[in-house]
């Protein structure tokens, strides 16, 4: 009986603990994110780390959220709430951004002609091999 009772709470540990919400941690480098895609749930919190020398501000597609300009080695946290766009973009500067236009138009564009975009992930991350 102990053994079944000492299982039955390990489960429900677990089952809780994954409840819980995740801190994630992604990287502004000079043309994009690292990483590109984060997987996350509503409640996650999101921490972006400017890793470049120029000042950088990061802003949700919609500008669902928005940060300051971002020196190097400043970090911006938002938490994830459910149904928000999952796309978010970067821009090279410390002035105000212009909500008139469009978040993919404001962002910097990479070596590719690509904005500069990355991915909250609402879908279960890929199993390793």
């Amino acid at each position: 009986m102990l053994r079944k009772t000492a299982v039955t709470a390990l489960a429900l540990g677990l089952s809780i603990a994954s409840a819980q919400a995740a801190e994630h941690e992604i990287a502004i480098v000079a043309e994009g994110f690292f990483p590109e895609i984060t997987y996350v749930q509503p409640g996650d919190t999101v921490t972006f780390v400017n890793t470049d020398t120029a000042p950088r501000r990061v802003f949700g597609d919609k500008f669902t959220f928005a940060s300051d300009p971002l020196q190097e080695a400043d970090a911006f946290t938002m938490t994830v709430i459910a149904d928000m766009p999952n796309a978010f973009f970067g821009r090279t500067g410390t002035e105000e951004l212009d909500d008139e236009a469009t978040a993919v138009d404001l962002a910097d564009v990479n070596g590719e002609g690509q904005p500069m975009r990355g991915v909250l992930s609402f879908a279960p991350p890929p199993q390793a091999d």
